[in-house]
């Protein structure tokens, strides 16, 4: 019998529509396209989405055609070149390798382009187009995903993360591969129902291993145990997308059974919206940091400024963190990361130990504070490669760009090329710096710094500089989500 043949891609993009900084195709480039038979080798063994796909395509004897796939670092719009580009590749790639069975996704599902708001159903559109109606289309979407009406008429079935951190990713590529064996079995027939409560939450109290999103996530689990829901999916929402589908979706998909879809849905999403106060604040004023360091006995204090979060598309040239941290004196204490290529190009001429001056950070935009004069010390330089333990993206190599260790009044400094967010202990361990030893790690975050951080730590405080990535949305000028939408419009 022949083996079910599975194309499978990834083009992932959280767009902040406020973020300065265009993804053109060097920016794209720049985050590393898979093609052909690299997408395999580079996914497999990592806790991805593609690798769930992966394994099941091992244990169910599919024959894998993988396409293309990119995850792409969150920042501005993308630019119509590079959208209509990698698109159109896909699509070329998925034309060429026809007639293919069934067809596996990794998508984000907040990705917005400089001509289309809703970019992740415009391409499942193309892919539907391509492979014709018959041919079963599986996503995997992210937690923050801005789910729309158009994604979900589109693919089959629609999956979502189902915790933040998302250390299940390999557990949704799993399912999603499983849910498309079934699929081509024709032993399921999905009836999904999307409820969009008019809520704009932000992501610092959406972590998952806590209220409000457990609560919902339990509802949520607990109904997928029903012998007819396929799947329940709970997406916060991505709000400086800027979009009008932006905001928490709920995505129930039964067997056949739209009524029973309609029924958990509108009750997952009206219990949304009485927890709804439950997503504001966990934000602590600058003063509040001042007393947790205070108050620090053996550390390492975590330190997250999350205004300035490069994956909710900051540009990762805050150093309010660190004036702060020079300020309060703090001694030890490491700080991931200041984006700014500028000075890692005086660093690196001047080498290894040298003693240099230089205005660092603050240079993208005015948003996001002035730039900082600073004395220090170069302690290493390297290419910022390394790979991450986990538990999220476990096995996947991150590239910061040169990067050099700058100590600056007995605080170590990551200075890099690339803005990424800090969320596994190796950002550290790999240049030279444990992070136990410390006592304040600064990061810039929201919620998957937790997943490695929070463990060593003796108290995780967030904080709010300046900024577009932050929790106060009325900074942000608004011009697509829908209205009225609480917070901003609504108690």
């Amino acid at each position: 019998m022949r083996r079910p043949r599975i194309a499978i891609a990834e083009l992932s993009h959280e767009t902040n529509a406020f973020a300065r900084t265009r993804v053109d195709l060097a920016f794209v480039e720049r985050c590393g396209i898979a093609r052909g038979a690299t997408v395999v080798t580079r996914a497999q063994d990592t806790a991805t989405v593609l690798a769930g796909f992966i394994d099941i395509a091992n244990e169910l004897a599919f024959t894998l055609v993988p396409l293309l796939a990119v995850w792409i670092t969150p920042a501005g719009l993308v630019t119509r070149d590079a959208y209509e580009t990698l698109l159109g590749e896909l699509i070329d790639r998925l034309e060429t390798a026809a007639p293919v069975d069934g067809v596996l996704l990794s998508l984000h599902g907040a990705m917005v382009t400089e001509h289309i708001q809703d970019a992740d159903g415009e391409l499942l559109r193309r892919i539907r187009a391509t492979v014709g109606q018959s041919v079963p289309i599986v996503a995997v979407l992210d937690l923050h995903a801005n789910i729309s009406p158009l994604m979900v008429e589109q693919a089959d079935l629609l999956i979502g993360y189902h915790t933040y951190p998302h250390v299940d990713q390999r557990a949704r590529g799993r399912q999603a591969g499983l849910a498309l064996a079934r699929l081509l079995d024709r032993t399921i027939h999905p009836t999904p129902v999307l409820v969009k409560p008019a809520m704009l939450p932000t992501s610092q109290r959406m972590t998952t291993d806590r209220p409000p999103m457990r609560t919902l996530m339990q509802h949520a689990e607990e109904w997928e145990r029903h012998p007819r829901v396929v799947d329940v999916t709970i997406a916060g929402g991505f709000p400086p997308a800027d979009v009008p589908e932006a905001g928490l979706s709920v995505l129930v998909t039964t067997d056949d059974d739209p009524t029973l879809a309609a029924k958990v849905a509108e009750e997952l999403a009206a219990l949304a919206w009485d927890l709804r106060h439950g997503f504001l604040g966990g934000v602590a004023t600058w003063e509040e940091a001042a007393e947790a360091i205070r108050h620090t006995e053996r550390g390492p204090l975590v330190l997250v400024d999350i205004a300035d979060n490069p994956w909710t598309g900051g540009p990762g040239d805050s150093v309010e963190l660190l004036r702060f941290l020079l300020k309060e004196q703090v001694r030890p204490a490491a700080l991931a990361l200041v984006r700014d290529p500028e000075v890692v190009d005086e660093c690196f001429r001047a080498g290894i130990g040298a003693t240099v001056e230089v205005e660092l950070g603050g240079k993208t935009d005015d948003l996001h504070g002035p730039p900082l004069p600073v004395r220090g010390t170069i302690r290493l330089l390297s290419d910022g490669r390394y790979v991450n333990a986990g538990p999220m993206h476990a096995g996947v190599t991150v590239d910061l760009g040169r990067t050099v260790v700058l100590r600056v009044e007995g605080i170590d400094v990551l200075v890099t090329e690339r803005a990424e967010s800090p969320i596994d202990l190796n950002v550290f361990r790999s240049h030279g710096i444990e992070p136990t030893e410390q006592r304040v790690i600064g990061l810039k975050g929201k919620g998957h710094f937790r997943a490695a951080f929070e463990p060593i730590a003796e108290r995780v405080v967030l904080v709010e500089g300046p900024g577009i990535t932050g929790s106060d949305l009325r900074r942000l000028p608004f011009r697509f989500i829908r209205r009225p939408i609480w917070p901003l419009d609504m108690a």
